[in-house]
């Protein structure tokens, strides 16, 4: 079995977010029917997190394990060719057996982005939150150094959740 590594970037505008939700439209449907037909068997796919609905990405993760002799460079031309122009592959790439897309990282990088101004310009609506009084930076400094270094996070995770460190480092 080989092990695929594929580098995602989407607009999370239109979807549900990552994660299958019954009747919605999310990443994960569209990129597991992109799967079924260049591989035409189900693939079951790990991701490295999930985003939510209108969630943008630009280096997402995923991996998936498969018997197929289509070359590795491939395989993103032809996942493209499949997916809906919201979401592309832009890299993939054979990963040793034991990586993981979700255990495998060291770091995660999370980007929130805020338009502060009156007036907002029509390209930026679906990538910013708008605020338009001014924002106090020296408190937002401040207020963030609180946030700063280790915590344990497990009083966010769903019961039963299957992680096993929820200790984290901001």
């Amino acid at each position: 079995m080989r092990n695929i590594k594929l580098t995602l970037a989407y607009d999370g505008t239109n979807f549900c977010g990552f994660e299958l939700q019954p009747g919605k439209r999310s990443i994960r449907r569209e990129i597991e029917k992109a799967l079924f037909k260049i591989f035409k068997t189900r693939v079951k796919i790990i991701n490295a997190s999930r985003t939510d609905a209108r969630v943008h990405a630009l280096c997402q993760v995923i991996n998936f394990r498969i018997k197929s002799s289509i070359p590795t460079s491939r395989i993103a031309a032809a996942l493209n060719s499949c997916l809906p122009e919201e979401i592309r592959v832009i890299k993939a790439r054979e990963q040793a057996r034991g990586f993981h897309a979700r255990y495998s990282p060291k770091t995660k990088v999370y980007e929130y982005l805020i338009y502060n101004g009156e007036i907002l310009p029509p390209f930026y609506r679906k990538l910013v939150w708008h605020v338009k009084p001014k924002l106090d930076l020296a408190a937002m400094r401040k207020a963030a150094k609180v946030l700063q270094g280790k915590h344990d996070f497990s009083s966010f995770c769903a019961s039963g959740s299957d992680d096993k460190n929820f200790v984290k480092t901001l």
